[in-house]
Protein backbone atom coordinates (compact mmCIF):
# COMPACT_ATOMS: atom_id res chain seq x y z
CA UNK A 1 0.00 0.00 0.00
CA UNK A 2 1.03 3.80 -0.37
CA UNK A 3 0.89 6.93 2.14
CA UNK A 4 0.59 10.05 1.32
CA UNK A 5 3.65 11.81 2.37
CA UNK A 6 3.51 14.16 5.40
CA UNK A 7 5.45 17.42 4.51
CA UNK A 8 7.10 18.23 7.48
CA UNK A 9 8.05 21.98 8.67
CA UNK A 10 11.56 22.69 7.19
CA UNK A 11 13.91 25.50 7.56
CA UNK A 12 13.88 26.48 3.67
CA UNK A 13 12.22 25.57 1.53
CA UNK A 14 13.66 21.94 0.62
CA UNK A 15 10.57 19.90 3.16
CA UNK A 16 12.03 16.41 4.36
CA UNK A 17 10.45 14.13 6.08
CA UNK A 18 8.27 11.67 6.91
CA UNK A 19 8.53 7.92 6.81
CA UNK A 20 11.39 5.13 6.40
CA UNK A 21 10.80 1.58 8.25
CA UNK A 22 14.01 -0.35 8.88
CA UNK A 23 14.83 -4.28 8.37
CA UNK A 24 12.65 -6.75 10.22
CA UNK A 25 15.36 -8.64 11.10
CA UNK A 26 16.33 -9.07 14.79
CA UNK A 27 19.48 -7.71 14.38
CA UNK A 28 20.87 -3.75 14.10
CA UNK A 29 21.97 -3.47 10.50
CA UNK A 30 25.31 -2.46 9.90
CA UNK A 31 25.32 1.13 8.73
CA UNK A 32 25.92 1.88 4.79
CA UNK A 33 28.90 2.31 3.35
CA UNK A 34 29.53 6.37 2.99
CA UNK A 35 29.24 7.75 -0.51
CA UNK A 36 33.05 10.06 -0.75
CA UNK A 37 31.99 14.18 -0.16
CA UNK A 38 32.85 15.68 -3.23
CA UNK A 39 35.84 18.48 -1.67
CA UNK A 40 35.77 21.18 -4.06
CA UNK A 41 35.80 25.08 -3.61
CA UNK A 42 32.19 26.28 -3.32
CA UNK A 43 32.83 29.11 -6.22
CA UNK A 44 30.95 31.52 -4.29
CA UNK A 45 27.81 29.81 -3.02
CA UNK A 46 26.35 28.81 -0.19
CA UNK A 47 26.00 25.05 0.38
CA UNK A 48 22.80 23.46 -0.31
CA UNK A 49 21.33 20.57 1.55
CA UNK A 50 19.09 17.65 -0.20
CA UNK A 51 18.17 14.01 0.06
CA UNK A 52 18.46 10.93 -2.06
CA UNK A 53 14.96 9.34 -0.69
CA UNK A 54 11.88 11.38 -1.85
CA UNK A 55 11.08 13.53 0.93
CA UNK A 56 13.08 11.99 3.18
CA UNK A 57 11.09 8.95 4.23
CA UNK A 58 12.43 8.24 7.92
CA UNK A 59 10.67 5.23 9.76
CA UNK A 60 12.87 2.84 12.08
CA UNK A 61 12.05 0.48 15.17
CA UNK A 62 13.91 0.70 18.48
CA UNK A 63 17.42 -0.15 18.51
CA UNK A 64 17.79 0.01 14.86
CA UNK A 65 20.55 2.87 13.41
CA UNK A 66 19.65 5.11 10.96
CA UNK A 67 22.82 6.86 9.03
CA UNK A 68 21.75 9.62 7.78
CA UNK A 69 23.65 10.80 4.43
CA UNK A 70 22.94 14.40 2.82
CA UNK A 71 23.23 15.52 -0.84
CA UNK A 72 25.65 18.56 -0.67
CA UNK A 73 26.44 20.81 -2.82
CA UNK A 74 28.51 24.04 -2.50
CA UNK A 75 30.67 22.75 0.07
CA UNK A 76 34.70 22.25 -0.06
CA UNK A 77 37.21 21.75 2.64
CA UNK A 78 36.62 24.47 4.59
CA UNK A 79 32.72 23.51 5.52
CA UNK A 80 31.74 22.46 8.47
CA UNK A 81 29.13 20.37 9.95
CA UNK A 82 26.35 20.49 12.51
CA UNK A 83 23.92 17.97 13.74
CA UNK A 84 21.83 19.05 16.76
CA UNK A 85 19.05 16.75 18.88
CA UNK A 86 16.95 18.52 20.98
CA UNK A 87 19.38 21.66 21.33
CA UNK A 88 22.48 19.03 21.91
CA UNK A 89 25.26 18.69 19.17
CA UNK A 90 25.38 14.45 18.13
CA UNK A 91 27.54 15.61 15.57
CA UNK A 92 29.80 17.43 13.57
CA UNK A 93 30.37 15.01 10.50
CA UNK A 94 28.85 15.16 7.27
CA UNK A 95 26.78 11.81 8.24
CA UNK A 96 25.42 11.19 11.30
CA UNK A 97 24.18 7.70 12.07
CA UNK A 98 20.68 7.82 14.70
CA UNK A 99 19.31 5.05 17.34
CA UNK A 100 16.63 5.20 19.81
CA UNK A 101 15.73 2.36 22.66
CA UNK A 102 12.55 4.18 22.98
CA UNK A 103 9.90 4.59 20.31
CA UNK A 104 8.11 8.18 19.43
CA UNK A 105 9.00 11.08 16.96
CA UNK A 106 12.07 12.80 16.28
CA UNK A 107 13.77 15.91 15.29
CA UNK A 108 17.23 16.15 14.08
CA UNK A 109 18.64 19.29 12.62
CA UNK A 110 21.72 19.76 10.57
CA UNK A 111 23.61 23.01 9.80
CA UNK A 112 26.06 22.91 6.52
CA UNK A 113 28.70 26.11 6.67
CA UNK A 114 31.13 27.42 4.30
CA UNK A 115 32.79 31.02 3.60
CA UNK A 116 29.85 32.43 1.78
CA UNK A 117 26.56 30.88 3.99
CA UNK A 118 24.74 28.33 5.70
CA UNK A 119 22.06 25.92 5.00
CA UNK A 120 19.99 24.47 7.71
CA UNK A 121 17.37 21.39 7.30
CA UNK A 122 15.37 19.40 9.96
CA UNK A 123 14.54 15.81 9.60
CA UNK A 124 11.74 13.86 11.38
CA UNK A 125 12.55 10.32 12.50
CA UNK A 126 9.79 8.51 13.62
CA UNK A 127 10.74 5.50 16.25
CA UNK A 128 8.67 2.51 16.17
CA UNK A 129 8.39 -0.69 18.74
CA UNK A 130 9.38 -3.68 16.59
CA UNK A 131 5.75 -5.45 16.56
CA UNK A 132 5.97 -9.35 17.05
CA UNK A 133 2.87 -11.38 15.59
CA UNK A 134 1.40 -14.68 15.38
CA UNK A 135 2.26 -16.54 12.20
CA UNK A 136 -0.74 -19.07 12.12
CA UNK A 137 -0.56 -22.27 10.81
CA UNK A 138 -1.76 -23.43 7.12
CA UNK A 139 -4.60 -25.90 7.56
CA UNK A 140 -3.76 -29.79 6.07
CA UNK A 141 -5.08 -30.51 2.37
CA UNK A 142 -6.70 -33.35 2.75
CA UNK A 143 -7.76 -35.20 -0.56
CA UNK A 144 -8.39 -33.54 -4.23
CA UNK A 145 -8.65 -29.85 -3.28
CA UNK A 146 -9.98 -28.41 -7.02
CA UNK A 147 -10.70 -24.60 -6.83
CA UNK A 148 -12.57 -22.78 -10.09
CA UNK A 149 -12.70 -19.36 -10.91
CA UNK A 150 -16.24 -19.57 -11.75
CA UNK A 151 -19.34 -22.61 -12.82
CA UNK A 152 -21.43 -19.96 -14.94
CA UNK A 153 -20.61 -17.76 -17.84
CA UNK A 154 -22.25 -16.19 -20.92
CA UNK A 155 -20.45 -16.47 -24.21
CA UNK A 156 -20.66 -14.58 -27.54
CA UNK A 157 -21.51 -17.00 -30.13
CA UNK A 158 -18.54 -18.00 -32.50
CA UNK A 159 -15.80 -17.28 -29.70
CA UNK A 160 -14.11 -20.19 -27.83
CA UNK A 161 -13.40 -20.09 -23.92
CA UNK A 162 -11.00 -21.87 -21.44
CA UNK A 163 -12.23 -23.42 -18.76
CA UNK A 164 -9.36 -23.71 -15.92
CA UNK A 165 -9.33 -25.78 -12.98
CA UNK A 166 -6.94 -25.37 -10.30
CA UNK A 167 -5.70 -28.08 -7.96
CA UNK A 168 -3.61 -27.37 -4.66
CA UNK A 169 -1.32 -29.44 -2.60
CA UNK A 170 -2.12 -32.61 -4.36
CA UNK A 171 1.09 -34.95 -4.29
CA UNK A 172 -0.98 -37.45 -6.95
CA UNK A 173 -1.93 -37.11 -10.72
CA UNK A 174 -5.29 -37.66 -10.80
CA UNK A 175 -7.20 -38.48 -14.01
CA UNK A 176 -9.50 -35.66 -15.45
CA UNK A 177 -12.56 -36.53 -17.23
CA UNK A 178 -14.47 -34.64 -19.24
CA UNK A 179 -17.91 -34.54 -20.62
CA UNK A 180 -19.83 -31.88 -22.68
CA UNK A 181 -23.56 -32.15 -23.00
CA UNK A 182 -23.33 -35.75 -21.93
CA UNK A 183 -21.03 -36.65 -24.26
CA UNK A 184 -17.00 -37.33 -23.81
CA UNK A 185 -14.52 -34.33 -24.57
CA UNK A 186 -10.65 -33.97 -24.78
CA UNK A 187 -9.26 -31.94 -22.49
CA UNK A 188 -6.22 -29.76 -23.23
CA UNK A 189 -2.59 -31.09 -22.43
CA UNK A 190 -2.65 -30.19 -18.75
CA UNK A 191 -5.23 -32.07 -18.23
CA UNK A 192 -7.63 -29.67 -16.11
CA UNK A 193 -8.13 -27.33 -18.90
CA UNK A 194 -11.02 -27.27 -21.72
CA UNK A 195 -11.36 -25.06 -24.99
CA UNK A 196 -14.83 -24.90 -25.37
CA UNK A 197 -16.05 -23.43 -28.62
CA UNK A 198 -19.27 -21.45 -28.84
CA UNK A 199 -21.10 -23.04 -32.02
CA UNK A 200 -24.82 -23.64 -31.17
CA UNK A 201 -27.05 -21.01 -29.04
CA UNK A 202 -28.31 -22.05 -25.91
CA UNK A 203 -27.17 -23.38 -22.91
CA UNK A 204 -24.78 -26.16 -22.45
CA UNK A 205 -23.41 -28.30 -19.30
CA UNK A 206 -19.47 -29.65 -18.99
CA UNK A 207 -18.60 -31.58 -16.31
CA UNK A 208 -15.13 -32.25 -14.98
CA UNK A 209 -14.24 -35.39 -13.06
CA UNK A 210 -10.89 -36.04 -11.19
CA UNK A 211 -10.32 -38.98 -10.36
CA UNK A 212 -7.00 -41.07 -8.07
CA UNK A 213 -6.65 -43.92 -6.23
CA UNK A 214 -8.06 -42.63 -2.80
CA UNK A 215 -11.32 -40.60 -4.01
CA UNK A 216 -12.50 -38.20 -6.72
CA UNK A 217 -14.53 -35.01 -7.44
CA UNK A 218 -16.59 -33.70 -9.90
CA UNK A 219 -17.40 -29.89 -10.45
CA UNK A 220 -19.77 -28.83 -13.07
CA UNK A 221 -20.29 -26.35 -15.36
CA UNK A 222 -22.63 -24.04 -17.37
CA UNK A 223 -21.88 -22.43 -20.90
CA UNK A 224 -24.64 -20.44 -21.99
CA UNK A 225 -23.66 -19.35 -25.96
CA UNK A 226 -25.50 -15.98 -26.74
CA UNK A 227 -26.13 -14.18 -29.99
CA UNK A 228 -23.46 -12.37 -31.83
CA UNK A 229 -21.58 -9.67 -30.74
CA UNK A 230 -23.55 -5.95 -30.67
CA UNK A 231 -26.83 -7.66 -30.13
CA UNK A 232 -26.58 -6.00 -26.76
CA UNK A 233 -24.60 -2.94 -26.98
CA UNK A 234 -25.97 0.67 -25.49
CA UNK A 235 -25.11 3.71 -27.59
CA UNK A 236 -21.89 5.12 -26.67
CA UNK A 237 -23.47 8.01 -24.51
CA UNK A 238 -23.10 8.51 -21.12
CA UNK A 239 -21.27 9.49 -17.85
CA UNK A 240 -17.15 9.30 -18.00
CA UNK A 241 -17.26 7.33 -14.91
CA UNK A 242 -18.27 4.34 -14.21
CA UNK A 243 -21.67 4.17 -12.59
CA UNK A 244 -21.94 1.00 -10.52
CA UNK A 245 -19.39 -1.19 -9.26
CA UNK A 246 -20.67 -4.76 -8.61
CA UNK A 247 -18.14 -6.44 -7.22
CA UNK A 248 -15.28 -5.82 -4.30
CA UNK A 249 -13.36 -8.59 -3.13
CA UNK A 250 -9.96 -7.37 -1.41
CA UNK A 251 -7.47 -9.71 -0.51
CA UNK A 252 -6.22 -9.16 2.99
CA UNK A 253 -3.59 -6.00 3.37
CA UNK A 254 -3.20 -3.44 5.70
CA UNK A 255 -5.02 -0.81 4.04
CA UNK A 256 -8.11 -2.64 2.97
CA UNK A 257 -10.62 -1.59 5.22
CA UNK A 258 -8.94 2.03 5.87
CA UNK A 259 -5.60 3.03 8.00
CA UNK A 260 -4.43 4.70 10.76
CA UNK A 261 -4.34 7.91 8.61
CA UNK A 262 -7.18 8.64 7.00
CA UNK A 263 -9.40 6.39 8.73
CA UNK A 264 -12.13 4.01 7.68
CA UNK A 265 -12.72 2.87 3.95
CA UNK A 266 -16.06 1.65 5.16
CA UNK A 267 -18.37 0.31 8.32
CA UNK A 268 -17.44 -2.40 9.93
CA UNK A 269 -19.86 -5.35 9.87
CA UNK A 270 -20.89 -3.95 6.38
CA UNK A 271 -22.37 -6.17 3.75
CA UNK A 272 -20.85 -6.63 0.66
CA UNK A 273 -23.55 -4.58 -1.33
CA UNK A 274 -22.61 -1.71 1.09
CA UNK A 275 -18.94 -1.92 0.65
CA UNK A 276 -19.63 -1.34 -2.71
CA UNK A 277 -21.55 1.46 -2.66
CA UNK A 278 -19.02 3.14 -0.66
CA UNK A 279 -16.55 2.08 -3.37
CA UNK A 280 -18.70 4.15 -5.80
CA UNK A 281 -18.96 7.35 -3.48
CA UNK A 282 -14.75 6.92 -3.49
CA UNK A 283 -14.72 6.82 -7.13
CA UNK A 284 -17.45 9.75 -7.05
CA UNK A 285 -14.79 12.33 -4.78
CA UNK A 286 -11.64 10.45 -5.96
CA UNK A 287 -10.81 8.96 -2.96
CA UNK A 288 -8.90 5.71 -2.56
CA UNK A 289 -9.56 2.26 -2.12
CA UNK A 290 -7.24 -0.95 -2.14
CA UNK A 291 -7.62 -3.87 -3.66
CA UNK A 292 -4.87 -5.50 -0.55
CA UNK A 293 -2.36 -8.48 -1.99
CA UNK A 294 -2.31 -10.59 -4.94
CA UNK A 295 -5.83 -11.25 -6.67
CA UNK A 296 -7.73 -8.62 -4.55
CA UNK A 297 -9.94 -7.09 -7.02
CA UNK A 298 -13.51 -5.07 -7.73
CA UNK A 299 -15.41 -4.85 -10.58
CA UNK A 300 -17.09 -1.93 -12.15
CA UNK A 301 -19.18 -0.87 -15.11
CA UNK A 302 -20.77 2.18 -17.18
CA UNK A 303 -24.12 2.84 -18.12
CA UNK A 304 -22.84 2.48 -21.73
CA UNK A 305 -20.61 0.68 -24.33
CA UNK A 306 -16.85 1.74 -24.11
CA UNK A 307 -16.08 1.52 -27.77
CA UNK A 308 -12.88 0.12 -28.87
CA UNK A 309 -10.74 3.07 -31.04
CA UNK A 310 -8.54 0.25 -32.51
CA UNK A 311 -5.83 2.97 -31.62
CA UNK A 312 -6.13 5.38 -29.18
CA UNK A 313 -7.14 5.28 -26.02
CA UNK A 314 -10.34 3.84 -24.36
CA UNK A 315 -10.18 3.69 -20.75
CA UNK A 316 -8.50 5.73 -17.92
CA UNK A 317 -7.78 4.80 -14.39
CA UNK A 318 -6.16 6.88 -11.47
CA UNK A 319 -3.92 5.10 -9.23
CA UNK A 320 -1.06 6.75 -6.84
CA UNK A 321 2.28 5.77 -7.53
CA UNK A 322 5.61 7.22 -6.61
CA UNK A 323 9.13 7.25 -8.38
CA UNK A 324 9.69 4.70 -5.57
CA UNK A 325 6.63 2.73 -5.95
CA UNK A 326 4.55 1.19 -8.33
CA UNK A 327 1.68 -1.34 -7.10
CA UNK A 328 0.71 -2.61 -10.91
CA UNK A 329 -3.10 -3.98 -11.38
CA UNK A 330 -3.86 -5.99 -14.13
CA UNK A 331 -6.84 -5.20 -16.04
CA UNK A 332 -9.81 -7.29 -17.38
CA UNK A 333 -12.36 -6.27 -19.86
CA UNK A 334 -16.16 -8.22 -20.61
CA UNK A 335 -18.67 -7.61 -22.66
CA UNK A 336 -22.49 -7.62 -21.63
CA UNK A 337 -22.87 -10.96 -23.88
CA UNK A 338 -26.22 -11.90 -22.60
CA UNK A 339 -28.04 -8.11 -21.80
CA UNK A 340 -28.84 -8.99 -18.10
CA UNK A 341 -26.98 -6.08 -17.10
CA UNK A 342 -24.62 -8.37 -14.85
CA UNK A 343 -20.87 -8.71 -15.33
CA UNK A 344 -21.35 -12.73 -15.47
CA UNK A 345 -19.39 -12.92 -19.09
CA UNK A 346 -16.18 -14.44 -21.05
CA UNK A 347 -13.49 -11.52 -19.49
CA UNK A 348 -10.25 -10.45 -21.71
CA UNK A 349 -6.85 -9.43 -20.16
CA UNK A 350 -5.48 -6.50 -21.37
CA UNK A 351 -1.87 -7.14 -22.42
CA UNK A 352 0.78 -5.19 -20.86
CA UNK A 353 4.15 -4.76 -21.19
CA UNK A 354 4.78 -8.22 -19.42
CA UNK A 355 2.36 -10.33 -21.07
CA UNK A 356 3.60 -13.21 -22.53
CA UNK A 357 6.78 -12.94 -20.88
CA UNK A 358 8.67 -14.82 -17.98
CA UNK A 359 7.34 -12.57 -15.78
CA UNK A 360 3.90 -13.20 -16.50
CA UNK A 361 1.83 -16.26 -15.48
CA UNK A 362 -1.99 -16.02 -17.28
CA UNK A 363 -3.56 -18.53 -14.56
CA UNK A 364 -2.96 -18.24 -11.22
CA UNK A 365 -5.22 -18.64 -8.17
CA UNK A 366 -3.91 -17.78 -4.67
CA UNK A 367 -6.06 -18.67 -1.45
CA UNK A 368 -6.03 -16.68 2.04
CA UNK A 369 -6.63 -18.23 5.30
CA UNK A 370 -8.73 -16.13 7.99
CA UNK A 371 -6.66 -15.42 10.95
CA UNK A 372 -8.06 -17.30 13.73
CA UNK A 373 -5.98 -15.22 16.56
CA UNK A 374 -6.63 -10.89 16.53
CA UNK A 375 -3.75 -8.85 15.32
CA UNK A 376 -2.21 -11.99 13.49
CA UNK A 377 -0.60 -12.24 9.64
CA UNK A 378 -2.52 -13.77 7.51
CA UNK A 379 -1.15 -17.37 5.70
CA UNK A 380 -1.61 -18.23 2.12
CA UNK A 381 -0.87 -20.94 -0.64
CA UNK A 382 -1.41 -20.82 -4.25
CA UNK A 383 -1.99 -22.94 -7.15
CA UNK A 384 2.39 -23.43 -7.56
CA UNK A 385 2.79 -24.74 -4.29
CA UNK A 386 4.13 -21.55 -2.28
CA UNK A 387 2.99 -20.52 1.16
CA UNK A 388 3.95 -17.22 2.94
CA UNK A 389 2.22 -14.56 5.22
CA UNK A 390 0.72 -11.46 4.78
CA UNK A 391 1.76 -8.97 7.64
CA UNK A 392 -0.10 -7.54 10.38
CA UNK A 393 1.07 -4.05 10.87
CA UNK A 394 -1.10 -2.11 13.09
CA UNK A 395 1.01 1.19 13.02
CA UNK A 396 -1.19 1.46 9.72
CA UNK A 397 -4.00 -0.36 10.19
CA UNK A 398 -5.59 -1.19 14.07
CA UNK A 399 -8.16 -3.35 13.15
CA UNK A 400 -7.84 -6.78 14.40
CA UNK A 401 -8.29 -8.39 10.65
CA UNK A 402 -7.27 -7.50 7.53
CA UNK A 403 -10.26 -9.96 6.68
CA UNK A 404 -13.27 -8.42 4.86
CA UNK A 405 -16.77 -9.33 7.21
CA UNK A 406 -18.87 -10.28 3.86
CA UNK A 407 -16.34 -13.24 2.56
CA UNK A 408 -17.88 -16.43 4.75
CA UNK A 409 -16.11 -19.49 5.51
CA UNK A 410 -12.57 -19.54 6.90
CA UNK A 411 -10.46 -19.43 3.28
CA UNK A 412 -11.20 -17.58 -0.14
CA UNK A 413 -9.59 -18.25 -3.12
CA UNK A 414 -8.28 -15.03 -5.16
CA UNK A 415 -8.20 -16.05 -9.52
CA UNK A 416 -6.52 -14.20 -12.44
CA UNK A 417 -2.55 -13.17 -13.58
CA UNK A 418 0.50 -12.68 -11.99
CA UNK A 419 3.51 -10.27 -12.32
CA UNK A 420 6.66 -11.12 -10.71
CA UNK A 421 7.15 -9.12 -7.77
CA UNK A 422 10.64 -7.31 -8.10
CA UNK A 423 10.34 -5.18 -4.82
CA UNK A 424 13.43 -4.47 -2.92
CA UNK A 425 14.57 -3.76 0.40
CA UNK A 426 17.73 -2.85 2.18
CA UNK A 427 19.72 -0.41 4.76
CA UNK A 428 15.53 1.11 5.50
CA UNK A 429 14.99 1.36 1.84
CA UNK A 430 12.89 -0.17 0.30
CA UNK A 431 11.60 0.06 -3.73
CA UNK A 432 9.05 -1.29 -5.84
CA UNK A 433 9.65 -0.40 -9.38
CA UNK A 434 7.12 0.01 -12.36
CA UNK A 435 6.37 -2.30 -15.17
CA UNK A 436 6.61 -0.56 -18.51
CA UNK A 437 3.29 -0.14 -19.41
CA UNK A 438 -0.52 -1.36 -19.16
CA UNK A 439 -0.83 -1.68 -15.47
CA UNK A 440 -2.86 0.54 -13.01
CA UNK A 441 -0.90 2.29 -10.55
CA UNK A 442 1.82 1.77 -12.08
CA UNK A 443 4.27 4.74 -13.09
CA UNK A 444 5.00 3.16 -16.43
CA UNK A 445 5.08 5.36 -19.77
CA UNK A 446 1.45 5.53 -20.25
CA UNK A 447 1.36 7.50 -16.84
CA UNK A 448 0.57 10.60 -18.47
CA UNK A 449 -1.37 13.90 -18.02
CA UNK A 450 -3.98 13.19 -20.22
CA UNK A 451 -7.76 14.74 -20.31
CA UNK A 452 -8.91 13.21 -16.85
CA UNK A 453 -5.72 14.11 -15.69
CA UNK A 454 -2.48 12.51 -14.34
CA UNK A 455 -3.61 8.75 -14.51
CA UNK A 456 -2.96 5.61 -16.30
CA UNK A 457 -4.50 5.62 -19.97
CA UNK A 458 -5.27 2.23 -22.12
CA UNK A 459 -6.20 0.83 -25.26
CA UNK A 460 -9.05 -1.61 -25.17
CA UNK A 461 -7.13 -3.27 -28.72
CA UNK A 462 -5.03 -4.76 -26.09
CA UNK A 463 -7.71 -7.15 -25.03
CA UNK A 464 -6.53 -10.65 -25.31
CA UNK A 465 -8.13 -14.03 -25.45
CA UNK A 466 -7.15 -17.18 -23.39
CA UNK A 467 -4.46 -17.85 -25.78
CA UNK A 468 -3.17 -14.87 -26.43
CA UNK A 469 -4.59 -13.63 -29.50
CA UNK A 470 -5.92 -10.45 -30.10
CA UNK A 471 -9.63 -10.24 -28.86
CA UNK A 472 -10.93 -7.25 -31.34
CA UNK A 473 -13.53 -6.73 -29.21
CA UNK A 474 -16.04 -3.89 -30.93
CA UNK A 475 -16.67 -2.18 -27.51
CA UNK A 476 -16.61 -3.59 -23.55
CA UNK A 477 -19.20 -2.46 -20.48
CA UNK A 478 -17.23 -4.17 -17.73
CA UNK A 479 -14.18 -4.15 -16.07
CA UNK A 480 -12.45 -5.79 -13.14
CA UNK A 481 -9.03 -4.74 -11.81
CA UNK A 482 -6.79 -7.10 -9.45
CA UNK A 483 -3.18 -6.70 -7.82
CA UNK A 484 -1.07 -8.46 -9.85
CA UNK A 485 2.09 -9.18 -7.12
CA UNK A 486 2.07 -11.39 -3.76
CA UNK A 487 5.01 -9.21 -1.73
CA UNK A 488 5.77 -6.95 0.87
CA UNK A 489 8.71 -4.89 2.16
CA UNK A 490 9.24 -3.53 5.81
CA UNK A 491 8.26 0.11 5.47
CA UNK A 492 5.67 0.17 2.42
CA UNK A 493 3.72 -2.91 3.42
CA UNK A 494 1.78 -5.61 1.51
CA UNK A 495 1.91 -4.51 -2.17
CA UNK A 496 -1.73 -3.55 -2.83
CA UNK A 497 -3.45 -1.79 -6.08
CA UNK A 498 -4.89 1.42 -5.06
CA UNK A 499 -7.60 3.05 -7.08
CA UNK A 500 -9.27 6.27 -6.85
CA UNK A 501 -10.84 6.90 -10.46
CA UNK A 502 -12.16 4.76 -13.65
CA UNK A 503 -13.76 6.56 -16.63
CA UNK A 504 -14.47 5.90 -20.67
CA UNK A 505 -11.56 8.45 -22.47
CA UNK A 506 -13.87 9.61 -25.29
CA UNK A 507 -16.49 10.88 -22.55
CA UNK A 508 -13.76 12.76 -20.69
CA UNK A 509 -12.43 14.38 -24.52
CA UNK A 510 -15.85 14.82 -25.58
CA UNK A 511 -16.05 11.96 -28.14
CA UNK A 512 -18.53 9.31 -29.09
Amino acid sequence: MKRRLILLQPLQALVVGAFLLAACSEETPSSPTLPEQEVEDSQGVAPTIAWDEPSARFRIYTDETLTLVPILTGTDSTSTYLWTRDGAVVSTESHYSFVSSAAGEYFIQLRVTNRYGSAEDEVKITVIEKEVTELPELPPIEGLCLRVPWTETNIVQGRTIKVKAFLFGNTTSPEAIWTIDGEPAAGLADEYAFVFKAEQVGVHHLTLRLVDADTQVEQRFLLNVCPPEGTYRRPFEGKALVNQVYAFQPAPGHQVNGYIIVGDSYPENCTHEQACDSVLAHFQRRWSVSLGSQGGYLIAGFDHSVRNSSGDYDLCIKGNPYDYQSEPGIIWVSQDDNGDGLPNDQWFELAGSEYGTERHLAEYAITYYRPEARKSATAWRDCLGNTGYVPYMSYWNPHDYYWQPWIEGTEHTYYGARLADRSTYGNGVSSIPPYDWGYVDNLGSDFIDGPAGKMNYFRLANARTWDGQPANLEYIDFIRIQTAQIGSTPNLGDISTEIYYISDYHCETGGK
